[in-house]
């Protein structure tokens, strides 16, 4: 069976660019541009069924939002579920705050009396969601930023200098303002009172996963995903589909012209590059014409 190693598309590079010896590119730098268009070029230029994977991890019990992962995949898309069920999928936050609101609870447990700093409640309707605790007596205003579920006490502090805590699971909250309160001045309290049971929604949003509501234990969410392809080191190593070791040749011939200025021959290398890439998008193309198109209702 014909292959396509590192060593062969290092040949070809060569061969298209005029770079024929170690003097005039070495190995070295040759590589960089193979695996740069490679890693970063090639996953962005075509949508391959060969990469298309699952991401999953396990929720945690009252842990609303997650980290997408870093350079393990090139896009994360819906469908996705969560133990098996489907769930509504947003990228768009005001879309998925309208159809799925988080309400805000306001209080005034406290009024100043112009000497008094400190001052403590315990809520009667916790768990309090992370990330969204204000008081204020409008002169001084604390708010939580803190978005990871504890059941510990948690620091907040005023933006004039006080101090303060929130314990989340319970309740208890304490401030002292940096200066007293005025006489009579009200200090309002507002938070979220967290939902949690099985998600049935989810916001991909600012590199983060937001579920709703927060997941009251643990459940398996799994998404459509693109993987990454891992770079080409050695002189025997194979891109995953032998296929693609011209495409990769040409790409990386493109980047290395453009970068010295040799626009005449960007522009030849580019209708070779394009023809490339219209054989390897064929196989997958293929592929997606033994599937039958869903219906959007």
């Amino acid at each position: 069976m014909a292959t396509y190693t590192l060593a062969d598309i290092r040949t070809k590079v060569r061969q298209v660019t005029g770079r024929l010896t170690d003097g005039e590119m070495s190995n070295v730098i040759l590589d960089q541009y193979i695996n740069r268009y490679y890693q970063l070029t090639f996953p962005a230029e075509l949508k391959l069924d060969r990469k298309l994977t699952y991401y999953e991890f396990l929720t945690s019990e009252n842990t609303t939002w997650y980290d997408l992962p870093e350079d393990t995949f090139t896009n994360i898309e819906p469908p996705a579920t969560i133990d098996e069920l489907e769930m509504l999928w947003y990228q768009s936050s005001a879309a998925f705050f309208d159809q799925n609101p988080l309400t805000i609870q306001r209080q005034i447990p406290w009024t100043g009396d112009g000497s008094t700093v400190s001052f403590s409640t315990t809520l009667a309707s916790p768990p309090i969601m992370p990330d969204s605790l204000v008081i204020t007596d409008e002169t001084e205003t604390f708010e939580d930023t803190n978005k990871t579920w504890s059941t510990t006490t948690q620091n907040i502090t005023g933006d004039l200098g006080g101090t303060g805590t929130v314990n989340y699971n319970t309740g208890a909250i304490a401030v002292s303002f940096f200066t007293a309160p005025a006489n009579g001045q009200d200090i309002t309290l507002s938070f979220v009172k967290m939902s949690v049971g099985r998600p049935i929604a989810v916001l991909m949003y600012n590199n983060q996963f937001q579920f709703f509501p927060t997941p009251d234990t643990a459940y398996r969410f799994r998404a459509q995903a693109y993987s990454v392809v891992s770079a080409l080191t050695n002189a025997t190593d194979r891109p995953d589909l032998d296929q693609w070791g011209p495409c990769i040749a040409y790409g990386a011939s493109r980047d290395i012209v453009a970068d010295n200025g040799e626009m005449d021959a960007y522009q030849e290398i580019t209708i070779l590059y394009k023809e490339q890439l219209a054989y390897v998008l064929k196989r997958t193309n293929q592929n997606l014409l033994n599937t039958r198109a869903q219906p959007n209702f």
